[in-house]
This record gives structure tokens, C-alpha cells and sequence, in this order.
């Protein structure tokens, strides 16, 4: 009897004891130098894309997810690898990167434009990629899916010079010192980051009014992108379980406005 008794206590305190579960532990590469959506400083993330995804994440209660800055062909080569999980800030790429499949719902769409010298655009050039044959185009490293299918056959061909830079800002440097007639650029980051460049005096007022928006080029909109490789050796099943519970959240996020004030409000 006594020994049913004490089965019958350590039962019930197994019941009602606390249970203290563990979140797990998640991994997101971001472009550690994509300002001002995404990019390291103080070897910390930060940027607009960064606080979405802050918000987002912490409404996750079973998961711990981290953000890990890394430059951006690094970031791509972790994912055909299957060296990582998820990456971010990605374009869809299901049609060209065969290694970066399936995508998180989008958190922000970014208009690409064409931003150049104004003698440039004088007279206007309208239609790209065709009115912008003859010119050097300047572009961040790595973001090879700008520009779209005839802009790239100009290029192959040569009758579109095109080259690269590490970061948004190195391109709008290039752009005001006449290294290129014009950068593609997501037309917020090249307003926020040159609001940036004129608060730190690496530019002036009159060479940014030497400046003008060309053509739009495209509007993308924007994901965080998951391995193929990683899926294929094995997710376990909480990842797929954050993917879905992420969805659920960016969805609230989206129809309530609060990615829209967010972007309103983000201090750069």
C-alpha cells in the first residue's frame, strides 16, 4: 500500500512539474554588406530587412534563430553546398539556381532602377536594356539576376560594358567620379544610402544632383531562400516546422501594415 502511494506522489509530481523545453536552434545567412537592407556593422546584423526579420523571428517562440552576416558569394556557395540553411535577402532563382529551392514568403518588393549621370540621360533613355547599349553599367557584386535576359545578352555580346563592385555605396562612389555611366540600384537603398554618404560628408549636395533615375529594370520581390542540398540530405523536421510557422507570421506581418511601418520608420 505504501509503495502504490508513493508511485501515485511521483506520478502526479512528474505531471505537474514544469517541463522546460528547448527552442531550436535555426541559422539564417544574410548579405553582410547589401546597406541598407542587410549588411554587418560592429560585427552585428543590421539593416531594414534585418528588423522585418527581428519582428518576425521573435514571435517564434520555438525557435532561436541567429542571423549570421557573410559576404554575399560565400552565402550562395553555403547553400549549393548544403553547407546552410536558409539565405537572405534573395530574389527567386527557382528557373536558374537550381540549389536555392523552396523560398519563404516575401517580406518586401524592390524596384530597380537605373540611376545614372544626368548628360547621360540626355536625351531620356526610356527602354531598357535597348536605349542603354554603348555604356558602362556598374552593378553589386554577385547580383547576377539584375538586369534580366537581353540586358545579360548585351553584355555577352558587347554592347553593354558591365562591371562590379562590393556594396551599394562603392557603386554610387564610381557612379559620382564617372568610373561608369550608370548603376542598377533598388531605388530606397540608393535614397537611404545616399542620405548616408551626405550625413558622413563623402559627398557633397551638388555632385548627388548630378545624378538621375533612368529606366526601371524590374520589381523583384524578396525571400529568404532554403537550401536544395541541405532538404536533400535530411531537414529535420523542425525546420520545416519553422518555415511554415515563419509564413504564418510574415502573412500576419503583411496584411496588418506593419512591414509597411517598419520601412516607414526604420532610422538609417
Amino acid at each position: 500500500m505504501q509503495r502504490m502511494a508513493f508511485v501515485t506522489i511521483l506520478v502526479a509530481a512528474l505531471f505537474s512539474a514544469p517541463i522546460f523545453a528547448h527552442a531550436s536552434k535555426i541559422v539564417i545567412h544574410i548579405d553582410d554588406d547589401y546597406r541598407p537592407f542587410s549588411y554587418v556593422e560592429n560585427g552585428s546584423a543590421k539593416g531594414i530587412y534585418v528588423e522585418i526579420l527581428k519582428t518576425a523571428f521573435a514571435r517564434l517562440d520555438d525557435f532561436d534563430v541567429e542571423m549570421v552576416p557573410v559576404p554575399w558569394k560565400r552565402g550562395k556557395l553555403l547553400m549549393e553546398k548544403g553547407q546552410g540553411f536558409g539565405l537572405m535577402p534573395v530574389f527567386f532563382h527557382g528557373h536558374d539556381w537550381p540549389y536555392l529551392y523552396p523560398y519563404s514568403l516575401p517580406f518586401y518588393t524592390e524596384t530597380i532602377v537605373a540611376i545614372c549621370r544626368a548628360p547621360v540621360l540626355d536625351p531620356p533613355r526610356k527602354d531598357w536594356p535597348e536605349d542603354y547599349a554603348g555604356l558602362r553599367i556598374g552593378n553589386v557584386t554577385g547580383f547576377d539576376g539584375w538586369g534580366g535576359e537581353a540586358f545579360r545578352a548585351m553584355v555577352a555580346d558587347g554592347r553593354i560594358h558591365y562591371e562590379e563592385s562590393k556594396g551599394s555605396r562603392s557603386n554610387i562612389l564610381k557612379l559620382i567620379y564617372g568610373r561608369v555611366d550608370c548603376i542598377m540600384m533598388e531605388q530606397t537603398a540608393f535614397a537611404l544610402e545616399s542620405r548616408k554618404l551626405l550625413a558622413e560628408e563623402k559627398v557633397t549636395t551638388a555632385q548627388l544632383d548630378t545624378l538621375q533615375k533612368g529606366a526601371t529594370i524590374g520589381k523583384d520581390p524578396v525571400y529568404i531562400g532554403y537550401s536544395k542540398p541541405t532538404r536533400i540530405n535530411g531537414y529535420r523536421n523542425r525546420e520545416f516546422d519553422f518555415m511554415q510557422a515563419l509564413d504564418a507570421v510574415l502573412y500576419r506581418m503583411h496584411k496588418s501594415g506593419e512591414i509597411d511601418e517598419i520601412l516607414r520608420t526604420y532610422q538609417y
